[in-house]
């Protein structure tokens, strides 16, 4: 009966040999440490990235801004013209084909091909009702 009965010692080293621990290597903190950094830099590049494309989008959006200033420039100044009298007498002297009270009004007549014959039948207002003309 005493082969039977087993010891507390044999015991407990039963136990440790049935229990197996994980042994943490330095290569692992090594390989965690690794990933930890990749992932690290993964980020900064990405938000380099990011802002590279920002920086470019503010460096066009003030480009189109100073086009933009300047055509309105332009414009405020052709507004500015427009609205001045030698301006507004101009447009209605050319458009609108108006004269000022005690002037004459010369209407040029279109020139003869230089192979036409002067003939004074072919220009409007002629007389002789050929067709010709301009």
């Amino acid at each position: 009966m005493a082969e039977d009965v087993i010891s507390l010692k044999s015991r407990r080293k039963r136990r440790t040999k049935a229990r197996k621990r994980w042994k943490v290597k330095p290569r692992f903190f090594l390989l965690l440490l690794s990933l930890l950094l990749i992932w690290v830099a993964a980020g900064f590049v990405n938000r380099y990235v990011h802002i590279a494309m920002l920086k470019a989008k503010i460096v066009r959006v003030e480009r189109e801004i100073a086009a933009l200033e300047t055509r309105n420039e332009a414009v405020r100044q052709q507004l500015k013209e427009m609205q001045t009298d030698a301006y507004i007498e101009r447009m209605a002297r050319e458009k609108l084909g108006l004269v000022k009270p005690g002037e004459i009004v010369y209407i040029p007549v279109h020139a003869a091909a230089p192979g036409d014959p002067p003939d004074v039948a072919k220009r409007p207002g002629g007389g002789s009702g050929s067709a010709g003309g301009y």
